[in-house]
């Protein structure tokens, strides 16, 4: 597994939506701004996250993203999914591996049991419990 720029910048703008209200949208270019990130890239990652169903748009002048569901109910694994993010840890486990020890391979089981236990992790941790989280830290 390794994750993308993509899935860094959706969970920074998928938390800033979690720290706004659904009446006060926030655009993306202001997202943008704010951490200096590409703001056709934002937008291509909203669309994404608004087809998954995590975030509704609101057109117009106070028009912008807001969350579809209550930040509590939103995984962080369901976000990078959303996104397209394969979350195997190792190839082997996808399915579609090329590895010639598939059928013997000793460690197999240990990397599918660990690869169970963080995807689990990740279904456990909520958008909400990372906001909060990181309000704690500053």
């Amino acid at each position: 597994m390794h994750l993308t720029k993509k899935s860094s910048y959706g969970l920074i703008a998928i938390l800033e939506l979690a720290g706004a209200s659904a009446e006060s949208p926030r655009p993306a270019s202001r997202i943008a701004h704010r951490y200096s990130l590409p703001p056709a890239f934002i937008e291509k990652i909203f669309y994404e996250l608004r087809h998954a169903g995590l975030v509704h748009s609101k057109q117009g002048r106070s028009g912008g993203y807001y969350l579809a569901k209550p930040a509590e109910t939103i995984t962080v694994r369901e976000v990078l999914e959303s996104l397209g993010e394969t979350l195997d840890l190792v190839g082997c486990l996808s399915g579609d591996s090329n590895c010639e020890l598939d059928h013997c391979c000793p460690t197999q089981g240990a990397w599918r049991q660990i690869d169970h236990r963080f995807k689990k992790m990740l279904e456990s941790l909520s958008i909400r419990s990372l906001l909060e989280d990181g309000e704690r830290s500053r």
